[in-house]
Formats: C-alpha cells, sequence, structure tokens
C-alpha cells in the first residue's frame, strides 16, 4: 500500500521534530523517527492494526510514544494510507482538527 502525507501532517510532524529539537536530545529525536518508521511499515502490512478514533469516524489513531500520536485513514479500494495529522497530547484537545479524506 502507498502512504500518502497531507499537508497538516507533514506540518504537525515537524512541529512535533522542532520542540523536540528544542528541548530534547538527537537521539530522542532519532527514537521518535524511527517509532513512526515502524509503526507506518506495521500499517502498510495490517492496516486494521490500530484502533478507530472515537471521534473522527473511519479515521484510526497509531500511538507513536507516550505524548504523540497520528491518524490516518485507509482506501482500501485505492490500496493507500492517508497520514492525515500528528497530534501532540501536551496541547489542548480541542486543537485537534482532522480532515477525514475518505
Amino acid at each position: 500500500m502507498e502512504v500518502i502525507w497531507s499537508s497538516r501532517a507533514k506540518i504537525t510532524w515537524f512541529n512535533i521534530l522542532d520542540y523536540l529539537d528544542r528541548n530534547w536530545t538527537k537521539k530522542e529525536i532519532k527514537q521518535f523517527i524511527q517509532r513512526t518508521e515502524i509503526i507506518i511499515k506495521a500499517i502498510k502490512k495490517n492496516p486494521g492494526i490500530f484502533p478507530n478514533s472515537v471521534k473522527y469516524n473511519k479515521v484510526k489513531k497509531a500511538i507513536v510514544d507516550k505524548n504523540n500520536s497520528f491518524f490516518y485513514q485507509v482506501d482500501k479500494k485505492s490500496q493507500k494510507i492517508y497520514i492525515l495529522t500528528y497530534f501532540d497530547y501536551r496541547q489542548n484537545p480541542e486543537h485537534l482538527k482532522i480532515e477525514k479524506l475518505i
């Protein structure tokens, strides 16, 4: 399956990396990136591996670490996985905005 990052996912991903760069070590940045890559590989093998979001129908939530998750949708017909956004749990939950693609 092909993985497609939305523009919002790219922005929120880089925001998290910027935060880690300012507040943590290079090792933690590397671990965050590696965990994300491992999770995406797992999703490609088994798109239903993570639970559905409580708030958003047909959107799944993948937990990267205790502070960060990302939300994604699977289009089985086109064989595509859409990464919609990342979310840092240190933010106000009301700031979570997800634009479903399918």
